[in-house]
């Protein structure tokens, strides 16, 4: 009886989604890449929910009523065909496995509770470092950057330097025509690295979304500073431009110097061989000691997209473990994302010690955070925006929450701690309290 009422269900489900996709947000493909590519094995199992073309040459087959053993046994039919494993894992009970040949990387995706089994096609291009070996030289830490531009009232940018001494960034915030924050990030590379290293190694530039309040400083860096510095790879997961154009957010195609135009000028112009690595949901990389989980793309929006909720919708979901201590960046996280990360993930996954809140605090749900339950809470918001976020439901709950010890503020100033971070007593002032004015902290957090 429970199998007939699956698929009952199931069948419901598709003819909504194919309602969906024909009247409003679908991305006009209704034949999978597989039947039309005879270089991929076609998948007979389930029902085919939908197909898409995203960025580049990404193709997304998403399929329902499939089971674990459809999963297996089309794994066991890619290496049949001559496709090598190149990384397979489980979180939680869902399967994740990349399968690669000379010409493609196929990112394969299953959540058996759902029944939802998603197969991303690309020409194979960069691939996630699976280990990043490094010998350490010096503390991890990770820096806030407070942005000095007036453009915009928003923006983030986090610096980590690795215990090799390079530098993992995590966007970078609004950029400005004078180039004030450019250089700022440059002075921070350039006061962290180890003395006997002549260049700030980048061993990665990672981009959440494509707004330009989070690539703008890498498009006035580039422009100021790509001489200066050694970029080893840049990591992200944008839409395509049909998409953009169409979305809340079609001036990011304009020719202004914060722009997705600009960006992929200072590409083209200034890193032509710099590896870009796309990355998909259940994807993990290493950037010399710190661990990177991909729990979200835009990709597990389908049949939604940022027609439907935004640009915000497309960030990226990472979480990232240094030293046993983890840390989850949400970007500027959409509410449709929150509910889908929600029913793909627990607890078990998505609980941080650490926690960007979305969107500068405007995005977040309370059902989110509470089941992130973090420790600590890291706010990229505008200098004088605190209050009004503090005031939103979720973020209301992060300041009741028994167990977070302490909000760290960029619009406070930029600020520095050590990875893993554990203040002493007395060197944060904890939420709520008596005393509370703002969340405060010494120059360099924990010293």
């Amino acid at each position: 009886m429970k199998t007939v009422l699956f698929k009952i269900s199931a069948l419901f489900t598709a003819a909504v989604v194919w309602l969906s996709t024909l009247f409003g947000g679908g991305f006009g493909k209704v034949t999978p890449i597989t039947e039309k590519n005879s270089n991929i094995p076609i998948l007979h199992a389930g029902i085919f929910q939908g197909g898409f073309k995203s960025s580049g040459s990404t193709v997304i087959d998403k399929y329902i009523c499939i089971r674990a053993k459809d999963y297996e046994k089309y794994t066991a039919l890619l290496e049949k065909s001559g496709y090598t494993l190149y990384d397979s894992r489980k979180i939680e009970n869902n399967s994740f496995s990349t399968y690669t040949n000379d010409k493609y990387a196929l990112n394969l995706s299953f959540y058996p509770h759902t029944g939802i089994m998603r197969i991303a096609v690309e020409e194979k291009g960069t691939m996630c470092l699976l280990s990043d070996p490094c010998d350490k030289v010096c503390d991890t830490l990770l820096t806030g950057m407070k942005g000095e531009t007036v453009v915009a009232e928003e923006g983030m940018g986090f610096i980590i330097r690795l215990n090799d001494g390079s530098f993992c960034i995590i966007d970078g915030g609004m950029g400005d025509p004078d180039g004030v924050d450019a250089d700022k990030l440059m002075n921070i590379l350039l006061e962290q690295k180890p003395e006997n290293v002549e260049k700030p190694v980048i061993a990665s530039w990672i981009f959440t979304h494509l707004h330009g309040d989070h690539i703008g400083v890498f498009n006035c860096f580039s422009l100021k500073h790509h001489a200066d510095v050694e970029i080893e790879r840049l990591i992200y997961n944008f839409p395509k431009e049909e998409e953009t154009a169409a979305s809340d957010s079609p001036y990011m195609l304009d020719d202004t110097i914060y722009r997705y135009t600009q960006f992929k000028k200072n590409l083209a112009e200034f890193y032509p061989d710099v590896p870009v690595l796309k990355v998909h949901t259940g994807n993990r990389f290493e950037v010399r000691n710190a661990h990177f989980d991909v729990l979200f793309t835009l990709e597990d929006l389908y049949p939604l997209s940022i027609l439907n909720g935004g640009m915000n919708e497309s960030s990226l979901l990472l979480k990232m473990t240094v030293d046993g201590q983890t840390t989850l960046w949400t970007g500027d996280f959409g509410f449709n994302s929150a509910k889908t990360v929600l029913k793909e993930f627990s607890s078990e996954t998505l609980s941080s010690d650490i926690l960007q809140l979305a969107h500068h605090g405007i995005n977040g749900t309370v059902k989110l955070y509470s089941a992130i339950d973090p420790t600590y809470c890291l706010l990229p918001v505008w200098e004088g925006g605190l209050d009004k976020m503090l005031e939103k439901e979720q973020n209301k709950w992060l300041v009741n929450s028994p167990k977070v010890k302490q909000f760290i503020v960029t619009a406070n100033g930029t600020w520095t701690i050590h990875l893993p971070y554990e203040p002493a007593e007395g060197k944060y002032v904890r939420i709520p309290s008596d005393d509370y004015v703002n969340p405060s902290y010494p120059v360099l957090l924990g010293e």
